[in-house]
């Protein structure tokens, strides 16, 4: 089997971004989300991270992500496949590829324990069943993500209007019905007074995508709304996008629902951009293949920010606003209490008290650790990395 050398740096480069991947989740300590699943989950994330500490019971921190960087292999797999189907340019599809593999959103639901990778694999199934035209596949799917979390309330919603627009009756109808048990299921998140994250919700999806990916994302996204195709992937993707921005006018949106259904249209706007481009004489070309360039060297940049963050911990005037300390304090903090003698303790802070019991701190109501003090008599706990201290818990005995 002969390959191309493209093709061949391509998957060379692959298997150097999952050894990475690899050895982050085994070193990343748990989350606070994570360790709220682990504990108190009956979803198929808990079970799945469950399943994977029973196979590997002294690999920690890999042994609970590791289901979900077998998805993520399938989830590059499957997009490739989706690539073959809709792009017929080669250098088109690894661009499309390597864009997608090096997104922080991806990146985050290789490493960490969500169902975002789940989601993001079962959709991408649905599309190549639809571009491949099973639709009693594609129909048998859909159901499926009824059973996972309230995202599928949003699926369906954006098929519903698909069907609508296309009038497709047997999607209407079953994009419908589904619709319907998906409300009655997880109800309608629209709650609270109107507060508007219109901000903080377009900076979610910049860090998801990298700040210029998402900005020419959504160019791409515009630009077909006016004069392009519009597909089921690009109807989906755009509604969903479109559905987001508005909720957050009034309220803040879960934004780990909204992102697996518009990822998956990069390779929409990396056929705008090859088309762009070759349209153009090559004396003009420069211009796009240079801000090619730092769209991709952003990308680059903030991926590898993401991944090799711990130094980050060295230089911070505060380590406390790194954005990662929510995942190593505790870890540290469990780590310093050992070192002090001290088995067991809670925490007034729950995600705290969750998280130093997956290190083996056994709950107690008799001790009390803190990120701040909690009575005139706490004995104080340095935190450090590579001998920087980063900051301090207090431990307080409580007398009952």
């Amino acid at each position: 089997m002969r390959f191309d050398r493209p093709k061949l740096w391509t998957f060379l480069f692959l298997g150097i971004h999952f050894t990475v991947l690899v050895w982050v989740a085994w070193t990343l300590p748990i989350g606070p989300h994570e360790a709220q699943t682990y504990f108190n989950g009956h979803d198929i994330v808990a079970t799945l991270m469950h399943m994977g500490r029973t196979l590997f019971p002294h690999a920690d921190f890999i042994n609970i992500r590791f289901p979900f960087l077998i998805i993520h292999l399938i989830n590059v797999a499957l997009f490739y496949r989706l690539l073959h189907l809709l792009l017929k340019d080669e250098s088109a599809r690894m661009l499309s590829l390597i864009i997608f593999v090096l997104l922080p959103g991806i990146v985050s639901s290789a490493v960490l324990a969500t169902s975002t990778g789940i989601i993001l694999a079962l959709y991408q199934l649905f599309l190549l069943f639809c571009l491949k035209e099973r639709k009693i596949l594609a129909y048998a799917v859909l159901p499926i993500f009824l059973f996972l979390d309230k995202s599928s309330v949003i699926l369906y919603f954006a098929l519903l209007t698909y069907a609508l627009w296309h009038r497709r009756v047997a999607l209407l109808m079953i994009s419908g019905t589904l619709f319907g048990l998906a409300v009655m299921t997880y109800g309608i998140q629209v709650h609270g007074k109107p507060v508007n994250y219109f901000v903080d919700t377009v900076a979610l999806y910049a860090a998801i995508f990298s700040p210029l990916v998402f900005l020419y994302f959504f160019y791409a996204m515009y630009r077909i709304l006016l004069k392009g195709r519009k597909s089921l992937i690009w109807h989906i993707s755009f509604t969903v996008l479109l559905l987001s921005l508005l909720l957050s006018l009034r309220q803040k949106v879960p934004i780990a629902d909204f992102a697996p259904y518009v990822i998956v249209a990069l390779p929409l706007m990396t056929a705008l951009f090859f088309k762009s481009y070759r349209v153009r004489l090559p004396i003009f070309r420069r211009r796009y293949f240079l801000s090619a360039v730092v769209v991709v060297g952003v990308l680059v940049l903030n991926t590898l920010m993401l991944l090799f963050h711990r130094p980050l911990f060295l230089y911070l005037d505060k380590p406390k606003k790194h954005f990662a300390s929510k995942f190593y304090f505790p870890y540290w903090c469990a780590n310093a209490l050992k070192e002090a003698g001290i088995q067991e303790a809670g925490s007034p802070k729950k995600t705290l008290a969750r998280q130093l019991l997956y290190y083996g701190i056994k709950p107690s109501q008799k001790i009390m650790v803190s990120y701040h003090p909690l009575g005139h008599k706490d004995t104080a706990v340095t935190i450090r990395y590579k001998n920087r201290p980063l900051g301090k818990c207090y431990v307080s005995k409580i007398n009952r």
